[in-house]
């Protein structure tokens, strides 16, 4: 996220602070028209040890430990043509970043991917990144036998507020999620003010992870394929690949 913020701050700061206006000025949160994944390499080694979140936060957990040939891959996906490319050219131009805490991203080469096109009311997605899906009183809300009925309920009702704000209007239809080989998923998830509220080190989020059948109106789904699926797809759930 903070990548992300400094790429597009860096091209047009009017666009970023439209994007991430200031909460403390009375502004309204803005539903983000993107969403990414962060896919490291299979070959790591794997401690548990302290984490410095910020300069009165550290918890331990598991640290991940890379070859120094190896890369990270960070994938973004957005329907939005401004965004793709303030960011597209900012992280060109960053050459590296500083993560705090001796952790720096050199940036190797950056290229777009050519997205798929959805023709049918139906697709099957699978995911990059978790899906949360939560009632409104944060009830974490899964797929799965005798609650799959509760379950579409809820992520139509995510869905028709999340396309009303990026698209101006709702679903042209009702979404009907089907899972194929899906499991439940566990998150750990820091965000600065969620600390400051709180006092605890990070959240934890029940998602699901997995490969899933999803039917609706094509043009409806190819929002979701480029914006995310589900809550929270500016902080790295929800996006989903076309099998």
């Amino acid at each position: 996220m903070a990548l992300i913020k400094e790429a597009i701050s860096n091209q047009d700061l009017r666009y970023k602070k439209m994007l991430y206006p200031d909460k403390k000025a009375g502004f309204s949160k803005v539903v983000k028209p993107f969403t990414f994944a962060v896919v490291l390499p299979k070959n790591k080694e794997i401690k548990k040890e302290k984490i410095q979140i910020d300069e009165s936060t550290s918890i331990k957990d598991l640290v991940f430990y890379f070859s120094p040939d190896s890369y990270i891959s960070f994938f973004v996906s957005s329907f939005d043509l401004e965004f793709m490319i303030n960011l597209y050219n900012g992280l060109l131009e960053l050459g590296s970043f500083d993560f705090g805490g001796g952790i720096i991203l050199h940036h190797q080469k950056t290229h777009l991917i050519k997205e798929k096109k959805i023709n049918s009311n139906e697709v099957i997605f699978k995911t990059l990144s978790p899906i949360l899906i939560e009632s409104k009183d944060g009830t974490p809300l899964l797929p799965v036998d005798g609650q799959l009925d509760d379950f579409n309920l809820h992520f139509n009702e995510i869905h028709k507020r999340i396309f009303k704000d990026t698209r101006g209007k709702e679903p042209m239809e009702e979404f009907f999620l089907e899972p194929i080989l899906i499991k439940k998923s566990v998150v750990k998830h820091t965000l600065k003010g969620f600390r400051e509220q709180t006092g605890k080190p990070y959240m934890m989020l029940t998602c699901f992870d997995g490969c899933f059948k999803l039917k609706g109106n094509p043009e409806d789904l190819q929002l979701l394929y480029q914006a995310g699926v589900g809550l929270r797809t500016g902080q790295g759930f929800g996006m989903v690949e076309v099998v």
